[in-house]
């Protein structure tokens, strides 16, 4: 007998183990985005319920018998106040993510050297409160200034100017602005403490870069809210973002956290914060005087005393910005603090305040 012809259809070829072990990687892959997709949106969905929840109160509520405000315009400045209101006075400017609330011992040191303190919250921070009518708010650094300014002609004539961080750019713009008109205000002296000026890590001139960056991402106004409120006005991520800005983390404890997210419970504060963080992404393409160096040469020529003081292991605007402005502004004196980051006031206080009166030199 003949055998049944044999079936001549080419069986599949079963794939190699390497095609094997890269398809289930692939799956892997998958599942884990998804996940983590899913993870996210739950995240963003139970910030922004968290935010609704705490973003209820006004900034009279939370200020108590804290504090007053003063109207400049387009704002009012909430203040805190130390010492005799016959003294010297100095105005105290935050850097970001601060307020008046959080100079923490540093107001009382001043006033028990002779100083008439007073801290003032920039807008959006703090309990310094806008128009709630729908205008969209100056956060340029020459609109700070402006406030700045009013604000100091209520103060007297006789003013030292003392800006920290973000603060620091428009304490310069309006020290320069009160030079170039006759806006009544005699500014004593300035001192710029770690600024953050957009300088580049080496102390080169801010360059504009219109529309790249951050900036792009925190073009919507719902998406730069939902990120803040998930992220910076986050309280449980208060502590983690605040060591990111200093030098010695164990300065940052749990006592000092409170202060930072009282105003978290303002209405609609992670709105304003994200409207300010989308104008502060593109602050080097502001017309500001104070971003030009050539500028900043003529006008320190003209005499007013200058000093900085830096934290030597700033890494956020490092030390090397500080020697650069000294060439922009020659005569500026320059006092750094060894061990120190970019907050100075919570990482070693004590040699900070004894730093920041030497360099103020006597109220009287």
């Amino acid at each position: 007998m003949r055998a049944p012809p044999k079936d001549r259809r080419r069986r599949p070829a079963r794939p190699s183990l390497a095609g094997r072990i890269a398809r289930h990687v692939v799956a892997a892959a998958l599942l884990l985005v998804a996940v983590l997709a899913l993870a996210l949106s739950a995240w963003i969905a139970w910030s922004q319920h968290a935010r609704a929840q705490r973003e209820t109160q006004s900034a009279e509520q939370l200020a108590g018998a804290a504090g007053r405000w003063v109207d400049v315009g387009d704002a009012r400045l909430h203040l805190q106040e130390w010492g005799r209101p016959t003294d010297p006075a100095l105005l105290l400017t935050h850097g970001t993510g601060a307020w008046s609330g959080t100079w923490f011992g540093l107001p009382d040191a001043l006033a028990a050297a002779g100083w008439r303190v007073v801290a003032v919250d920039l807008p959006p921070f703090g309990l310094t409160t806008t128009p709630d009518d729908g205008r969209t708010v100056d956060y340029s650094r020459a609109a700070q200034a402006r406030r700045l300014l009013a604000l100091a002609r209520t103060l007297g004539p006789d003013l030292t100017l003392v800006g920290h961080s973000f603060g620091a750019g428009p304490a310069l713009e309006a020290a320069v602005a009160a030079a170039a008109d006759s806006s009544g205000v005699v500014l004593r002296q300035l001192v710029l403490v770690d600024p953050a000026l957009g300088l580049g890590p080496g102390g080169e001139p801010p360059q504009c870069e219109a529309g790249a960056g951050p900036g792009a991402l925190l073009a919507s106004r719902s998406l730069r809210t939902t990120l803040v409120g998930a992220t910076a006005t986050w309280p449980g991520l208060t502590g983690p973002l605040l060591r990111q800005f200093v030098h010695r983390r164990d300065a940052v404890t749990d006592a000092l956290l409170p202060a930072y997210r009282l105003p978290f419970a303002r209405t609609a504060f992670s709105q304003r914060l994200g409207d300010w963080a989308a104008a502060f992404a593109q602050a080097s393409c502001e017309p500001a005087e104070s971003l030009r160096p050539e500028r900043l040469t003529a006008w320190a020529a003209r005499g007013l005393p200058v000093a900085l003081v830096w934290g030597e292991e700033d890494r956020i605007t490092p030390l090397a910005q500080g020697h650069a402005l000294q060439r922009w502004m020659p005569g500026a004196a320059l006092a750094v603090l060894p061990d120190v980051g970019h907050i100075p006031h919570i990482e070693s206080p004590e040699a900070f305040a004894t730093a920041l009166i030497g360099v103020l030199g006597p109220p009287r």
